[in-house]
């Protein structure tokens, strides 16, 4: 990027602040700009670049800005936002490239037949006392309007002292009856409508979606990016940031703010409020559950990386500022181990692998950690692989998220070396920006198809389209050409992107060998692919550059664009869902690949790519 690529977003102007530490990306960020920060503000991703205008107010260049922007960057004014710190007033030019956009493709479109069982429910009371009431207490002359009385009990103090003031007051009341709880909640009149608010937390993304307790029908649904994205693409770079003073708030405070967005964002279509809602689902991995409680995640980021319980927890929702009545429940789910989380739990029971018996099944959820259980006679194994953010674009030199601009399929011709691509928001007008993780497993696998990428992950630099540096060595080859991009800077696959792929591709497939083998099973019948990455790349691909092994793809393959959100919907709408959750924590057993003797064995024969057979003697 630089100085004519600047297509401001607004004009920013900034002043250190004494409560903040002078960092230009916290600077950006209180002022309500994200800017992409792909490694968490450590000076690694360079992804940050900002144009400042008023250099005498900002600090000197550091070695790491010299080291990833170049003289002609930072002549022009170019700076990393990690790096500079604002010691005056200044302005600031951000693109619209570098700003990072909240847009979240996918995960929204869930469809289903649900079961209705919800733990709460409004019950209609044609309330105040008759003649013929002669019962000794108010409870009791309520109770004796009721079909049935024996489900309602009153524990909650602060209910009682409402019902004292409504009971004489009001022609009807309605009732919010929480199982296992009782009254949670008294109204005036007859408010029946029963919504609840099922939330998948990812690291990348998050979705929401508003739900009919009455009917089991989905009203409407919401995505968004994970804010919390500025600290660090994986969730190491967050646990990490939580350990600073006030970490665990910050980081709270964005997914709280966002999940109330998302909230009056399914509701503004319809004629109800967030008084209407009575209970809120949360699914996630580990460490996005315990920062949305605002529970330290410490643990998880030291051995032995435990999470601080791996059961389900229930607060209200004034206990965890969320926009909706204050004893409203907000259900958490239960874990399995400290990187395999809630949301693996609730893709699990979405899919009822652990009903199976009857066949070997699998489910992988491929984003910046993947996660694989596995089912077999009525078992279920776990592990989690370190995949790195690589495959949702991140530390990728074209890299980017899913969103308007990004390649998310392509075709290279293997004899003249033509690119066909899609690009997402096409239909719209969108042109290039960047490539997002699908098509990264496309570009490599038909590079590799086409010759360009050799087995050791070398690029073969005896094709003139590959790109070569001063010592032979082939660094990068071309996608899309400067001229067609928005930000007029090609779209390139590079040898360092090559390497992101393989060890993601290396450590997903050995952790899927290992787990196998710690299964007993050397087939699946039954592989269901899912999350934001997961659901959107073509399998086949990915199989082919040794990302899914043979032995896992030789069955059936579905894809399930969000099992996680579809399980936490499932268990909003039906309580029963819990307690299978509940056994479903319990009873799968983990694999630690960090602790396995063969793990790195694994992890390096399955680095190469598998060979072609021209290649094959």
């Amino acid at each position: 990027m630089t100085r004519s690529d600047i297509t401001l977003v607004e004009p920013i102007f900034l002043e250190n602040q004494d409560l903040l530490t002078g960092d230009m990306l916290n600077l950006l960020a209180a002022k309500g700009l994200a800017v992409r920060s792909d490694c968490g503000g450590l000076g690694l991703c360079g992804k940050c670049r900002v144009l400042v205008h008023s250099p005498e107010n900002v600090s000197g260049i550091t070695n790491t800005e010299r080291k990833l922007l170049s003289v002609s960057d930072l002549d022009s004014g170019l700076r990393l936002a990690c790096q500079a710190k604002v010691t005056g007033k200044v302005q600031v030019s951000v693109s619209k490239e570098v700003s990072d956009s909240l847009e979240c493709l996918g995960k929204t479109d869930l469809h289903g037949n649900f079961t209705v069982d919800p733990a709460v429910v409004r019950i209609p009371v044609p309330a105040g006392p008759t003649s013929a009431d002669k019962s000794w207490d108010v409870i009791t002359s309520l109770k004796s309007k009721l079909m049935h009385p024996d489900e309602v009990r009153f524990s909650d103090s602060s209910v009682l002292a409402d019902l004292s003031f409504l009971w004489d007051q009001c022609s009807s009341l309605t009732l919010v009856n929480y199982r296992g709880k009782g009254i949670t909640r008294i109204m005036r009149g007859d408010r029946l409508a029963n919504l609840g608010f099922a939330v998948d937390i990812g690291t990348t993304t998050i979705a929401g979606y508003l739900c009919d307790l009455r009917n089991g029908t989905i009203l409407a649904a919401a995505g968004c990016a994970n804010p919390q994205r500025r600290f660090g693409e994986d969730v190491v770079s967050r646990i990490a940031y939580s350990s600073q003073n006030g970490g665990v708030n910050i980081l709270k405070g964005l997914v709280t703010a966002e999940l109330n967005r998302l909230i009056w964002e399914c509701l503004k279509n319809t004629d109800l409020d967030s008084s209407d809602v009575d209970e809120v689902v949360v699914v996630g991995n580990t460490t996005m559950q315990h920062l949305f409680c605002g529970v330290n995640p410490q643990s998880l980021g030291r051995s032995p990386y435990r999470p601080v319980t791996r059961s389900s927890t229930d607060w209200k929702a004034s206990d965890l500022r969320i926009d909706v009545h204050s004893s409203t429940n907000i259900h958490v789910f239960p874990v399995i181990s400290g990187f395999v989380g809630g949301d693996a739990v609730s893709a699990v029971i979405s899919q009822s692998i652990d009903l199976d018996r009857d066949q070997v099944s699998m489910i992988v959820d491929i984003g910046t950690n993947g996660e694989v259980v596995i089912s077999s006679d009525g078992q279920l194994w776990a592990t989690s692989c370190a995949t790195g953010p690589a495959l949702e674009g991140a530390h990728v030199s074209s890299g980017m998220r899913a969103v308007t601009g990004a390649i998310d399929r392509m075709r290279i011709n293997p004899i003249d070396f033509t690119v066909t691509y899609n690009v997402l928001g096409h239909e719209k007008g969108a042109r290039p920006k960047g490539i997002c993780g699908s098509g990264i497993i496309d570009a490599v696998s038909e590079m590799r198809k086409a010759g360009l990428i050799l087995p050791n992950g070398r690029l073969n630099e005896s094709l003139p389209c590959i790109e070569s540096d001063s010592g032979g060595v082939g660094r990068s080859f071309t996608l899309v050409q400067a001229d067609a991009t928005v930000n007029g800077q090609p779209i390139l696959i590079t040898l360092k992107d090559i390497r992101q792929i393989q060890l993601a591709k290396a450590a997903l497939a050995g952790g899927i060998n290992l787990l196998m083998n710690a299964a007993g099973v050397d087939h699946i019948d039954l592989l269901i692919l899912t999350g934001a990455f997961g659901a959107r790349f073509d399998w086949k691909n990915a199989a082919s550059i040794g990302m899914l092994p043979a032995s896992c793809v030789s069955g059936r393959v579905e894809i399930v664009q969000n099992a996680a959100g579809l399980g936490a919907v499932a268990a909003l709408l039906d309580w029963n869902y819990r307690r299978r959750a509940s056994i479903v924590s319990e009873k799968t057993v983990i694999l630690e690949l960090s602790e396995h003797p063969q793990f790195l064995e694994e992890f390096n024969s399955a680095l190469d790519f598998p060979a072609l057979p021209s290649e094959m003697s």
